[in-house]
């Protein structure tokens, strides 16, 4: 048995077929985390929440503001 590839050119191919499987699983290890991390999930409800309450009171003031007349 021999180790020398039968097309000089299918290491290359081979090498490219290594490092994008490589780059996709890093890929999908990035995203898994960033899906799962409990932390950053909880920060982005407070976050939305605060936001909320801020638009709430906004428009209270817009329609107190509106009401008051000229």
């Amino acid at each position: 048995m021999t180790t020398v590839p039968l097309n000089p050119g299918s290491g290359v191919v081979a090498g490219w077929a290594v490092r994008s499987g490589l780059g996709l699983a890093t890929w999908g290890i990035r995203r898994a985390s960033r899906r799962t991390d409990r932390d950053r999930l909880l920060d982005r409800i407070e976050a939305r929440a605060v936001a909320e309450a801020a638009l709430a009171e906004r428009d209270a003031l817009l329609r107190s503001a509106a009401h008051t007349g000229f």
